[in-house]
């Protein structure tokens, strides 16, 4: 994990009018070619979160789980994303958002047993197990060619599990904050909401201050 992002294997795919990364970022040094520390515990995690260091880490801390899903990154590479991004590329924002979902068409189910036409054509063809109503897959057509996989997040609270939702949700920091995610609590939509609260990413009393969420990056 020491090279870094290899830059000649990141795909682009142009949808509305943006060129997105068909896969979540998995770089690990910044601009400058310094590593940003891959935290291996919950404990190592709390501790980058605390002293205003950038880190990332993989689902379960199990870097078996990076090439498929890409890595989780804290607030501080999101603060300072301009700084953290490889030279060429930048973290989408919740404009891009909204663009993203208008060119993919209605983000509305038909009805209850159904996902929203942006969900399925978001969505990669394998890895969403389970049924709507135990009758219609979870799975999505890719036609984007976006190929959201189901990574879950990171969500530091008093329990004992951390990372949630592999196999049922993904959820993406935006340069803006804003709440963008594929869940399993949505019935059948996209989520994308404007950021309510940036605040609570920066209070350490506040269980936000140790989220850990995907990247997806856009060429300029």
């Amino acid at each position: 994990m020491g090279e870094g992002l290899k830059l000649k294997k990141m795909e682009f795919i142009k949808i509305g009018k943006n060129e997105w990364c068909t896969e979540d970022a998995r770089f690990t040094r910044d601009r400058n070619g310094e590593s940003i520390h891959m935290a291996k515990s919950i404990e190592e995690w709390d501790s980058y979160c605390l002293n205003d260091e950038y880190c990332c880490c993989a689902y379960d801390f199990d870097d078996k789980n990076i090439k498929k899903y890409g890595l989780f990154y804290n607030v501080h590479c999101i603060n300072q994303s301009d700084s953290i991004v490889p030279e060429g590329y930048r973290l989408s924002n919740y404009d891009d958002w909204c663009d993203l979902i208008k060119s993919l068409g209605s983000n509305v189910p038909k009805d209850k047993y159904s996902q929203s036409e942006v969900l399925i054509k978001l969505k990669s063809q394998k890895g969403w197990p389970g049924k709507i109503a135990f009758t219609n897959p979870l799975t999505g057509s890719n036609e984007s060619g976006f190929t959201a996989l189901p990574g879950g997040y990171l969500e530091h609270v008093m329990m004992p599990t951390i990372f949630h939702g592999k196999g049922q949700s993904v959820h993406w920091w935006t340069s803006d904050y804003a709440t963008v995610c594929v869940s399993e609590y949505d019935k059948g939509i996209f989520t994308l909401k404007t950021a309510k609260n940036t605040a609570r990413y920066f209070d350490l009393k506040h269980s936000a201050f140790k989220e850990g969420k995907y990247m997806r990056l856009i060429k300029l």
